[in-house]
């Protein structure tokens, strides 16, 4: 279970094997998510849910996954073990943290007013992150009041219809929760790890990077 895997066992948190493949890690993020997203597990669940993506951001990522990897050989090999003195040099990555990025998490008017975020469409915001925050990577949570499908008429909407008014639609809390890998580049699409359900427009989210003062 993702509540009692080793904070520093990715596939653990996951519930995956190690030889698992990009389909099966994103499948096993996706069905996680949903499960443990805070705005349907409750306040409690968000220390798992961070986990939970913090492991993803990783193991989505070849060239983390990679040193994760061998970073994580190294851990379990026997102190008699020989050193592998023929794999190549790699540069260091940093881990993807499981911090919240504070300045670009909270209510996206506030976000917004405060010059952290601009919506570009209906369906498309913007997120401008500062230097350090790219480089370091972690956590987002962004809150908004979404339309959904009325869970009273759904698609047969009418006028008889006392929840919707006849619209077919109503607006509900929804809370965005984004992985940002360390080092994220320049218009990376970020994708909220679950869709609030009965959602009418998905909303993505785009990476802007802020240049250094």
């Amino acid at each position: 279970m993702a509540t009692d895997a080793s904070d520093d066992d990715y596939y653990a948190i996951l519930e995956l094997d190690a030889d698992a493949d990009p389909v099966r890690v994103r499948r096993a993020w996706r069905k996680l998510a949903v499960r443990w997203h805070p705005d349907r597990a409750g306040p409690g669940a968000t220390a798992t849910f961070q986990r939970i993506s913090a492991a993803y951001t990783v193991l989505s990522d070849p060239a983390a996954r990679a040193e994760y990897d061998r970073r994580r050989g190294r851990t379990a090999r026997s102190p008699g073990a020989r050193p592998d003195h023929g794999a190549s040099p790699t540069p260091t990555r940093r881990r993807a943290p499981g911090v919240m990025l504070s300045r670009l998490t909270g209510q996206l008017n506030a976000l917004v007013a405060s010059g952290a975020a601009r919506r570009i469409e209906r369906d498309m915001i913007e997120l401008l992150l500062k230097p350090d925050e790219a480089a370091q990577g972690g956590m987002i949570a962004i809150s908004m009041r979404v339309p959904v499908r009325c869970p009273d008429c759904g698609a047969d909407a009418g006028d008889g219809c006392t929840r919707c008014g006849g619209t077919g639609s109503v607006k509900e809390l929804y809370t965005a929760w984004l992985a940002v890998r360390p080092d994220v580049a320049e218009g990376t699409i970020l994708t909220p790890s679950a869709r609030c359900p009965g959602m009418l427009h998905p909303v993505s989210f785009r990476v802007r990077r802020r240049p250094a003062p």
